[in-house]
């Protein structure tokens, strides 16, 4: 599955400006330096304020009809010397719709969490160590289905700057219709207590201009989002974007993005912004921890993630099947949420050190990629328990929950016995109190297949 993005990329500090490829007709994207005066700009090339964000301080600039944006923005670059940056307004694109993945659709209500990749991570044992409770996650992609029943209530909507208004839905009709639903759906199987925020950026195509992707981003900080998904990329550079990503790491914003699925790690084909610093970039692997086909790979990975023959949410209310390195990405957001939800004062250096401590080294099921794989492939579970999490029921702190936790705790509660090795395990029902309630709680767990110990206490 090696297919090309737009244009091209320049090795990181030193490419130019502008990025490649098409863009929108008769926009342009400015920022100025100290001194730098918009009115003058305008006054000069025929241009006006179509929008403004202040955080990055960046302009959208609307020319007159017929301009050619790509080519007054080189004019405005060479010759004025206030302008820190002027570029067209450059497309970012989906990866899967753009290089040819199909999604093959599967039954409503599809085995999401029977799919390996549930197992393979240890998903289960993970959520019982944290869901993502009250930890917002922004998918910044092509929308997402609000209704669909895997999400309901746990997805709502932020904006649509594809069409204007308040309602992010995903859109059919196009090949980026269900892309969005599709991270969506994994990141919530990941962390199923966390908000999931829809910003629909993308269109049908799975293509959205590099402004309002900007836009987005700053709009998820200021609605509270601590993760932001943004499985989206290109060739060269959109100076807003970078902006509003830089922004967001100095801000303890966690964005994951997708390495991309061109087979390379030619850094003239890596796309943007996975490349960059600010961001935190998930490879694909198939059910063996190999690293799939199509992935890219090198030295600009963080970590690898499920990629191949995934289960998800999708259009309407089916499911279906879908490989890709987009898909891979939300793994990581889902358990970067479930991280914040035990500590919120992780700071991003902080997160970025659990999650390569805590990665599986799978160098020795890759020859020929050894290096190239980031720290390797995420662990749910070892990050969380770095990150301070508990398994509730616990007692004795084996790392698990069995017939021994339970006759700690009568020992504990009858026969004066040690306390729970960590505050809160003893309480797996989540009353407030170590009874003999958690007891039979516990039992009924490990015998009758009753309700697992809450997660949290």
């Amino acid at each position: 599955m090696a297919y090309l993005l737009i244009g091209l990329i320049l090795p990181a500090d030193s490419f130019a400006n502008n990025g490649h490829g098409e863009f929108v007709p008769e926009e342009i994207v400015l920022q100025l330096l100290p001194g730098g005066d918009i009115n003058a700009i305008n006054s000069t090339y025929g241009t006006h304020i179509k929008s403004y964000m202040p955080l990055i301080d960046s302009y959208l600039l609307g020319t007159e009809p017929g301009v050619n944006a790509e080519n007054l923005a080189t004019v405005i670059s060479g010759a004025e010397i206030t302008v820190a940056y002027c570029t067209a307004n450059y497309f970012l694109d989906s990866f899967e719709p753009f290089q040819r993945s199909q999604p093959f659709l599967d039954e409503p209500g599809g085995a999401i969490t029977t799919q390996y990749s549930f197992a393979s991570l240890n998903l289960a044992d993970a959520n019982l160590l944290s869901t993502g409770s009250n930890v917002k996650i922004a998918i910044v992609d092509g929308g997402v289905n609000l209704t669909h029943p895997l999400l309901a209530g746990r997805v709502t909507s932020g904006f649509d700057y594809v069409d204007g208004d308040t309602i992010a839905t995903d859109v059919a009709g196009g090949p980026g219709s269900g892309h969005g639903t599709f991270i969506a759906g994994l990141a919530s199987m990941v962390a199923p207590g966390a908000d999931l925020i829809a910003y629909r950026t993308l269109d049908t195509l799975g293509r959205g201009n590099g402004y309002t992707i900007a836009e987005s981003i700053l709009q998820a900080i200021a609605d509270g989002c601590r993760v932001i998904n943004l499985s989206i990329g290109m060739r060269g550079r959109h100076p807003a974007v970078d902006d509003a990503i830089e922004y967001a790491k100095a801000n303890n914003i966690f964005i994951v993005t997708a390495a991309g699925n061109d087979s390379t790690d030619d850094a003239n084909i890596f796309p943007f912004p996975a490349y960059r610093s600010y961001t935190y970039t998930v490879a694909a692997v198939d059910s063996n921890n190999v690293l799939a086909s199509f992935s890219n790979f090198g030295g600009d990975v963080d970590l690898c993630a499920p990629g191949v023959n995934l289960n998800s949410a999708y259009l309407d209310t089916t499911n279906a099947y879908w490989d890709g390195t987009s898909f891979a990405a939300p793994f990581v957001a889902g358990v970067v949420a479930a991280m914040l939800a035990v500590d919120s004062t992780l700071t991003w250096d902080e997160i970025d050190s659990l999650l390569e401590m805590s990665a599986t080294d799978i160098d020795g099921l890759n020859p020929g990629f050894e290096g190239a794989l980031g720290k390797g492939l995420i662990n749910p579970v070892l990050a969380l328990q770095l990150a301070g999490a508990v398994v509730c029921g616990d007692v004795d702190g084996s790392g698990f929950v069995d017939i021994d936790d339970a006759v700690y705790l009568i020992q504990y509660i009858f026969l004066s016995g040690p306390g729970p090795v960590s505050p809160g395990t003893g309480d797996p029902n989540c009353s407030g109190a170590v009874d003999i309630d958690d007891v039979v709680y516990l039992i009924n767990y490990i015998f009758n297949n009753g309700s697992p110990p809450c997660s949290g206490c």
